[in-house]
């Protein structure tokens, strides 16, 4: 299972823009090609940041009207963010 940060997702989000900026509007096939996979890329991305905010959300409630937040959550969530192991 691919385990990613949101360094790496701000990466690949840019890459994808620097990708889209590069290709010649005079290239039709190739730009319509780009934009369809931008498409993809950015549904992904929010998949991925709504994943993260419902994460957020459910560390919030254990630290507030739970037993605080575990180790295991701490811990996951610093992957998450790019700051773990």
């Amino acid at each position: 299972m691919a385990q990613g940060t949101f360094d790496q997702l701000n990466d690949a989000l840019f890459a994808q823009l620097d990708k889209l900026q590069s290709v010649s509007p005079s290239d039709v096939d190739k730009m319509e090609q780009t934009i369809e996979q931008s498409r993809a890329v950015s549904a992904l991305a929010s998949k991925i940041i709504d994943n993260a905010n419902t994460a957020v959300k459910l560390m919030q409630f254990q630290a507030t009207e739970g037993n605080g937040m575990t180790d295991m959550a701490f811990n996951s969530m610093n992957r998450m963010l790019g700051s773990g192991d």
